[in-house]
């Protein structure tokens, strides 16, 4: 199959879901992260595994509550030992390169990172998301509305 010439203009892709908020969803930390991985396209809504789940307890856990940097060790050991489950080393670096494809996750000397945003407090997990993700699609939106007044305009013609 052939790319068109604009699959090169494409620099980054996100799926966000927009869904209810109900205060049920806030009382537990997983909960919490089930709905931030389903609202941000890291779980589909059929899926019954929680994989994903236990990859971002596991890197809140060490970046946010011990600031530490986990390797992928680390991190296999945490979910062994909270959740008596095995995940293999292909598996949790499935998981992690998502999450660094969407630049929220750095990888350096096989440690993982928070990518910080460069204009705020380090290791600050919401401005992170704010300058890697919430930038770039409210940006996506602002060129979306442009071109579709573009397009009336053509048809106006």
């Amino acid at each position: 199959m052939e790319a068109t010439p604009e699959a090169g203009l494409v620099r980054k892709t996100f799926t966000i879901k927009k869904m209810d908020l109900p205060p049920s969803i806030q009382l537990t930390k997983r909960s919490l992260l089930r709905w931030f991985a389903l609202s941000f396209g890291l779980l589909s809504e059929q899926e019954s595994r929680g994989t994903i789940l236990n990859v971002l307890d596991a890197l809140f856990h060490f970046l946010l509550n011990k600031k530490h940097n986990p390797t992928t060790l680390e991190i296999q050991a945490y979910i062994d030992k909270k959740y008596h489950k095995k995940i293999s080393e292909k598996l949790l670096r499935y998981h992690l390169n998502k999450l660094i494809a969407l630049d929220l996750l750095q990888r350096k000397s096989n440690r993982y990172f928070l990518n910080n945003n460069p204009y705020a407090e380090p290791n600050t997990l919401q401005e992170s998301f704010n300058y890697w993700v919430k930038q770039p699609v409210n940006s996506a939106m602002d060129d979306i509305v442009t071109v579709l007044a573009k397009i009336a305009d053509s048809y106006k013609k």
